[in-house]
């Protein structure tokens, strides 16, 4: 019996100070999105004291986010899970040998898990040409219309319906500038004037079904749409309907929420921050559409970031990153994330449950968001864009944007030039 009671005892200490597994995640994530994410992570481990332990931080930006993660993996010490931009997704494909594909690892862990209870849309973009999930989506977003109802009152519009299509927007900018307002500005003019209208409008933005069928795609949109929208950017830009405000978001979103824009075109996720700075009612609507083209919209592509699993780590705690993403992607979990921070559910369960507990009647922007994705089966001009050196690509873009909307040279020979170039990066 002594020896006995004296073996527990040894064993004791062991037990008194084990460790939970420990699972590094870097991000992106800022300001009160961030805040959210870490209150998410705070309740998994709380939920799994002394078994596991999530720790996220901040490593910069999308692209430096990836980048140091890429570096990490080379000196030996990366985390075991890392943020990775829309853009990098097919980058991080053909990085052979640096990420586990999610589909399998959870499959491998969970003999119940079902990747069909993602969304279509947002799963597809995460998925190799087989249908295999290669990594979880979580901050998927995409573009919506926002507009100030106290403008609309004050130019003689209805504050209660904003406008649907690109024809109607003009309308309503000659009577926005008239009241002492610009029309409109805009955020990521690359995704929202061309990667978004082409979705929107269900033609190809490049070949191969924008890059998802396969290596050799090339961009091609200088089409007639892609080419009446720019000249009609920079006509608005020469009478003041339109102020360029750069590529990000940060000018966008101040021009708008302090009364000099009344209409902005950016992500849903956005309305929560946009709305602390401003001092006016915000209307929301779908991203207007040129019914000259089309007689009514596709499907929106997304945008966003998802968790990619790096390799070589043990079992032990690749289990702990399975358990983390089942948790993440729990119909509560997800409904949270979503009604917080107005960024897409990922899965069906979680926008039925949001749907059936009436939030959308008070908050229609996330929803607009949801149907933009949703409303239509993705066609294989609207499930995403994937190329390679797209972050470089997008840069090229920008400058041919810019170049037209100033006024330098033409839309069509801003466009031809941007696809050259760009698509010297695609051979």
């Amino acid at each position: 019996m002594n020896k006995i009671i004296l073996f527990l005892f040894a064993l004791t200490p062991l037990f008194a100070f084990a460790k939970p597994v420990e699972v590094k995640l870097w991000h992106a994530f800022d300001g009160f999105i961030e805040t959210v994410f870490e209150e998410a992570i705070e309740e998994f481990n709380d939920a799994h004291e002394g078994a596991y332990k999530v720790s996220a931080e901040k490593k910069g930006n999308y692209r430096e986010v990836y980048e140091k993660g890429l570096a990490a993996f080379d000196s030996g010490n990366p985390p075991h899970i890392l943020q990775i931009y829309e853009v990098a997704t097919l980058s991080a494909m053909k990085k052979e040998g640096l990420f586990e594909p999610v589909g399998p690892l959870m499959g491998r862990f969970d003999g119940a898990f079902d990747p069909d209870v993602y969304i279509e849309a947002i799963r597809a973009f995460y998925s190799s040409p087989s249908g295999e999930m290669l990594s979880l989506p979580w901050n998927a977003s995409t573009g919506i219309l926002f507009y100030n109802k106290r403008a609309f009152k004050k130019a003689g519009l209805d504050p209660e319906s904003p406008p649907k299509t690109w024809e109607e927007m003009e309308r309503c900018f000659a009577a926005l500038k008239e009241a002492g307002y610009d029309g409109f500005t805009t955020a990521w003019p690359y995704a929202y004037h061309l990667e978004h209208l082409s979705a929107w409008h269900d033609v190809p933005f490049a070949t191969k079904e924008n890059g998802f069928a396969g290596d050799g795609a090339q961009l091609c949109c200088n089409g007639p749409l892609h080419v009446h929208h720019l000249s009609r950017l920079a006509e608005w830009q020469k009478t003041g309907w339109f102020h360029y405000a750069g590529r990000f978001n940060e000018e966008p979103e101040r021009l708008f929420s302090s009364g000099e824009c009344a209409i902005l075109l950016q992500g849903a996720n956005r309305l929560p921050l946009i709305e602390r700075n401003a001092d006016f009612p915000i209307g929301v609507g779908y991203l207007p559409y040129w019914e000259q083209f089309v007689d009514a919209p596709a499907n929106l592509n997304i945008g966003g970031a998802s968790l990619w699993v790096m390799k070589d780590f043990s079992e032990e705690e690749y289990q702990a990153v399975v358990e983390f993403f089942n948790y993440l992607s729990s119909a509560e979990v997800q409904t949270l994330w979503h009604q917080k921070t107005g960024y897409l559910p990922i899965t069906e369960a979680a926008y039925t449950h949001t749907k059936d507990a009436g939030f959308y009647e008070n908050h229609p922007a996330s929803e607009i968001a949801v149907l933009e994705v949703m409303q239509n089966a993705p066609t294989p001009h609207t499930k995403g864009i994937r190329l390679p050196n797209y972050v470089e690509i997008r840069e090229i873009i920008a400058g041919g944007l810019e170049q037209a909307i100033n006024g330098s040279v033409s839309a069509e020979e801003a466009l031809e030039s941007a696809i050259e170039r760009s698509n010297q990066l695609l051979k």
